[in-house]
């Protein structure tokens, strides 16, 4: 299966994204990215303005990237593409849950799959997804500055302009300081976590994003005997995903209180932290 397939085939295991296509299928003309969202608040629950928003800069943007869709920005005008397969056939539990079965990251419908990646570049493209597909809250942890990349400051910048909380925690003074230079408007804190940071002969984490405490992606380095080194990355979706669970259970507290725990925070303090 190449990256295409796997991208189209991560699309349509969202529902939103296949509420999207059922509602443009349905439609008889264009229709406006308000009138789409209009249509499915009913459906999801979230508020207008909100999931105008999460349209604009995440689900349409990444429709029309895989030709299932077309936005035309200046007229405001959404469109089922002509030419693509037509929804009733993808839409098809059978066929979804086959494809879904192939995927090879584990990315299921249900909450159960705990998935594995390898290889820096996928686990780039997970980490990329969670932060278009976040919608509150975007929060991760990085060992050290190695894999910061600044290709991947769009995907942070758009979540913050749709208003995701974004978070980012880690002990090492160069990737404090980037995230500073290039994410002025994110919480930066130091992670007080054992678990993540200690020695040991097993994997070290490299890297850990949680999205709306639902969406978990944790990063190992595993290094072989020659020294050379490749990051894999388990991934689970889901409030009972037992890697989303085990993740909230380890960062306890914190999740709630990390504007405490800030850098501008403490050092606003009139004491010596």
């Amino acid at each position: 299966m190449d990256s295409q397939d796997e991208e189209l085939i991560r699309l349509l295991t969202d529902s939103t994204n296949r509420a999207i296509l059922t509602v443009l299928n349905e439609a008889s003309h264009g229709l406006s990215v308000t009138e789409v969202a209009t249509r499915l608040i009913s459906e999801n629950g979230k508020e207008l303005e909100q999931m105008t928003i999460s349209l604009h800069h995440n689900y349409l943007p990444r429709l029309v990237e895989a030709g299932l869709i077309t936005y035309d920005r200046g007229e405001n005008i959404v469109t089922e593409r002509n030419g693509t397969t037509s929804t009733a056939e993808w839409m098809d539990t059978d066929v979804l849950n086959e494809l879904i079965s192939r995927f090879r990251t584990g990315h299921r419908t249900d909450e159960s799959t705990v998935g594995r990646l390898e290889g820096r570049e996928d686990v780039y493209d997970y980490c990329r997804g969670l932060a278009e597909r976040a919608e509150d809250e975007l929060f991760l942890i990085y060992a050290s500055d190695e894999l910061l990349d600044k290709e991947c400051l769009p995907y942070a910048e758009r979540a913050i302009e749709r208003g995701v909380e974004f978070h980012a925690g880690t002990k090492n003074e160069d990737a404090r300081e980037f995230f500073r230079e290039y994410l002025p408007e994110a919480t930066i804190w130091d992670p007080q976590m054992d678990w993540m940071y200690q020695q040991a002969s097993y994997p070290k984490v490299s890297r850990l994003i949680v999205a709306d405490r639902e969406k978990v992606a944790v990063g190992l380095w595993n290094e072989d005997a020659d020294g050379t080194r490749t990051e894999i990355a388990m991934v689970g979706e889901g409030k009972t995903n037992p890697l989303v669970v085990l993740i909230r259970e380890l960062l306890g507290p914190r999740l709630d209180h990390l504007d405490y725990q800030s850098d501008e925070f403490l050092e606003g303090l009139p004491f010596e932290t």
